[in-house]
């Protein structure tokens, strides 16, 4: 759903949610960009394997990685709020318990972060099979996400009538 449409108790990156000027718009495009590696990737390895059988380790592990940073990209930058599952109650209860649910859930995340800095920055000395990639770098991603959760809880529980708007 994107920001110019309405859907009560939905937090996106809307003008009156993010002050930054085409930030939804770049992270659509990261993450297409992303899901479009892991589609060619996937192509590429099944045009090795069955055409010309000479089947490539680097498509699937590149496909592995894209598909990790897929799905944690898309849920800390595309997935609006309302499109996780919710109880409804009464107006006021709804709104108390919500904010109460996000700020739990960005504590915790919060908390975490410096784990999930600290684990990255280990793993930068592993490198991955095939691509030879730092593996600190693979899921970097992770501390992207935990931070863009915790903006989003913040951003959802400061200005709810911009979350219920846009």
């Amino acid at each position: 759903m994107r920001s110019n449409e309405t859907n009560r108790g939905q937090t996106t990156f809307s003008a009156k949610t993010w002050s930054v000027p085409g930030f939804q718009r770049s992270a659509d495009l990261i993450g297409a960009c992303v899901f479009a590696v892991l589609f060619l990737s996937l192509v590429v390895q099944v045009v090795r394997r069955f055409v010309f059988g000479a089947p490539a380790a680097w498509t699937e592990e590149l496909a592995t990685i894209a598909f990790v940073w897929a799905i944690f990209w898309g849920t800390a930058f595309a997935v609006p709020l309302s499109a996780h599952v919710a109880v409804r109650f009464a107006p006021r209860v709804q709104r108390t318990l919500y904010a109460l649910g996000l700020a739990a859930i960005g504590s915790c995340f919060l908390w975490a972060l410096p784990g999930i800095a600290d684990y990255l920055r280990f793993m930068m000395r592993e490198r991955t099979p095939v691509l030879d990639w730092p593996y600190g770098v693979v899921y970097s991603v992770f501390l992207a996400a935990a931070v863009m959760v915790v903006l989003r809880c913040l951003a959802a529980i400061v200005r709810p009538e911009a979350s219920d708007k846009a």
